[in-house]
């Protein structure tokens, strides 16, 4: 999966943008409040269909404009495919080959995996972030999980407002949010095996100089076991539940932990050791998706070398050269980078994006 063609319309401080990236490694290079970010959040934004840095559509909007506009040419396995989304004060409007998609259909023509600086905040922060940094990736592999989180989700409210307004033994939410919950905890504890036995291969150990891990903050002792053990909890915590008016069983009060040499990454690891442990994760998740799929999604690393010294700067770079497709690197600086035959770097200023010389 690649990127052949990218256009913007006024997207924040970006007025008009035509440009062709290279196949494989494109560095986008400039100051500070330039329009880097603006640049790759509109790619994402067209992935996903909503951004990493704002919920308020209107933000994306050039403040002189009422609409903005980007259009992407992508090529999979061979097959181009025009993706558009348009954006207004008031709607999102997606076409596939000028037509309205379907979103599981869609999903497999456009996906993009990003880093971005404040996810390096999520290993230290609450746990929802880290069981959101999972359970995005999951959803990459497996199109129908977040039907499952749904679905859960809004068994979990409903559950909550019956124990806030009733104290009826009948309880009916409590089989549903059992059911759910078992797929997402197998879901999860699949994918951390998969990240870990990435992360023990040769070339992780060989490349990063450290031992990266994840697990599950709660033990399960057989994957066949999980509704047992759900079940065993929801009776244990029944009156507390009871008396607070809130779920206290299920996937939504567990936590991911990230470790590097087998100690807690929160707690003993530099901002440069959880970059490069995030980076890594992030290598691991288009490796597994590879596997799945056939082919690389897009990567897009923004800010990626900031707090990295020049050595772990460069082995994470030849590390995502040899293992990924199509990446979108932003960067103040792109001296001590080094510049393969199949990159090409892009320098942004004042909203204006151009091939460098």
């Amino acid at each position: 999966m690649k990127i052949e063609n990218i256009k913007i319309s006024n997207f924040r401080n970006i007025k008009k943008v035509d440009v062709k990236p290279a196949e494989k490694i494109n560095f986008i290079i400039g100051d500070n409040a330039q329009g880097k970010t603006n640049f790759i959040e509109a790619i994402y934004t067209t992935a996903l269909l909503k951004s990493f840095r704002t919920r308020n559509t209107v933000d994306m909007i050039n403040k002189n404009e009422i609409s903005t506009t980007i259009e992407l040419l992508v090529n999979n396995k061979k097959v181009n495919n025009l993706v558009k989304l348009s954006i207004d004060s008031n709607k999102k409007l997606l076409t596939l080959n000028d037509k309205k998609p379907d979103k599981k259909q869609y999903y497999s023509y456009l996906n993009i995996i990003i880093f971005h600086p404040d996810e390096v905040n999520y290993i230290i922060s609450y746990p929802l972030f880290r069981r959101n940094l999972l359970d995005r990736s999951i959803f990459y592999t497996n199109y129908n999980y977040i039907n499952i989180y749904k679905n859960y989700v809004r068994c979990l409210k409903q559950r909550n407002a019956f124990l806030k307004r009733s104290h009826s033994t009948d309880d009916c939410w409590q089989e549903q949010l059992i059911k759910y919950g078992a797929i997402i905890i197998r879901e999860r504890l699949t994918y951390i095996d998969k990240i870990n036995n990435f992360f023990s291969s040769e070339i992780f150990m060989k490349n990063n100089h450290e031992y990266y891990s994840l697990a599950y903050s709660k033990e399960y002792s057989e994957s066949n076991n999980i509704e047992a053990q759900l079940t065993k909890d929801f009776i244990r915590k029944k009156s507390r539940e009871q008396a607070i008016g809130y779920t206290l069983t299920g996937p939504h009060k567990d936590d991911i932990l990230f470790y590097i040499n087998g100690q807690l990454a929160d707690k003993f690891a530099s901002q440069g050791q959880k970059r490069s442990l995030l980076i890594s994760f992030k290598t691991a998740q288009i490796l597994d998706y590879k596997n799945r799929h056939g082919y690389s999604p897009i990567l897009i690393l923004d800010d990626m070398t900031s707090e990295l010294d020049s050595t772990r700067k460069n082995i994470l770079l030849e590390n995502l050269l040899v293992n990924s497709g199509q990446v979108f690197i932003t960067s103040t600086d792109f001296q001590q980078m080094n510049c393969s035959e199949q990159s090409k770097v892009f320098r942004v200023k004042h909203g204006d994006i151009s091939l460098a010389d």
